[in-house]
């Protein structure tokens, strides 16, 4: 993907471009964060917040394939991990994540309910934890695996895959459970209209949605009863294929 400089109105000086293989060309910005969508395999995002005043890193769903992006990046230019994050066990990719942890000696958080051995912080729904002088609070929303845990950082919602721009996660690969989906989507969709979401996968190239826009034009949340959802989500994913190697990156990413 290009790269285009991105223009630092609106940011918090210092401000800090990242500008490397892999990372988008938009930037947000909220409260004492930076925030930086990374693109990997086929439309697998990640997200590299940062607090520009203390150089402090945190990263959320970090994937594998794009470790040496995550590594250049902190080093370049001078930054500190000091956390990563998963949102849930992941079936399409190999998690960064307790890689990381060790190289740098960082917490890695997850849902108390994530099989991994590597977590070293399991947290439950509602808690919050402060990161690098950034406030995360973190949202159990079950539905694509038991484990599904949203992000609140200020007005921005990391959704994993819960809740997408246009859509939602599949709820067919193991620990799905599309009741859950249903209400954890809903749950979502309650926090206030200029609320933005930022997805854990994007097919369209679209990094973030202002919450009012989601609610208005994702055909999931328009399905009027759980008992209807769970019928067209199970009739929609029966024709759709698994993703490559499901087995061995659920495995992967338990151990």
């Amino acid at each position: 993907m290009s790269q285009t400089k991105i223009s630092p109105k609106q940011s918090i000086h210092p401000y800090v471009p990242l500008q490397y293989q892999h990372f988008a060309v938009d930037v947000f910005f909220e409260e004492q964060a930076e925030i930086h969508p990374i693109w990997s395999g086929e439309g697998n995002l990640s997200y590299f917040i940062l607090n520009p005043q203390s150089k402090a890193v945190v990263l959320i769903d970090p994937d594998l394939e794009i470790l040496g992006s995550y590594l250049l990046t902190l080093d370049q230019n001078q930054l500190r991990l000091v956390g990563v994050i998963d949102t849930h066990t992941h079936a399409e990719h190999a998690t960064a994540a307790p890689l990381l942890r060790e190289l740098f000696q960082v917490p890695y958080l997850m849902h108390q309910q994530a099989p991994s051995q590597f977590v070293t912080d399991r947290v439950k729904d509602g808690e919050q934890r402060t990161l690098g002088g950034m406030t995360f609070q973190f949202l159990h929303t079950p539905g694509h695996t038991v484990d599904m845990t949203s992000i609140r950082l200020g007005k921005r919602l990391f959704t994993g895959d819960s809740l997408f721009n246009k859509s939602c996660g599949r709820t067919d690969l193991p620990g799905g459970d599309a009741g859950h989906q249903y209400q954890s989507i809903h749950q979502l969709a309650q926090f206030p209209d200029d609320f933005t979401i930022h997805p854990g996968h994007d097919y369209n190239n679209h990094l973030s949605s202002p919450l009012s826009v989601v609610s208005q034009h994702n055909h999931r949340l328009q399905i009027s009863s759980q008992a209807e959802f769970i019928d067209f989500m199970t009739t929609h994913y029966a024709k759709e294929e698994k993703p490559d190697n499901l087995d061995y990156y659920v495995a992967f990413n338990a151990r």
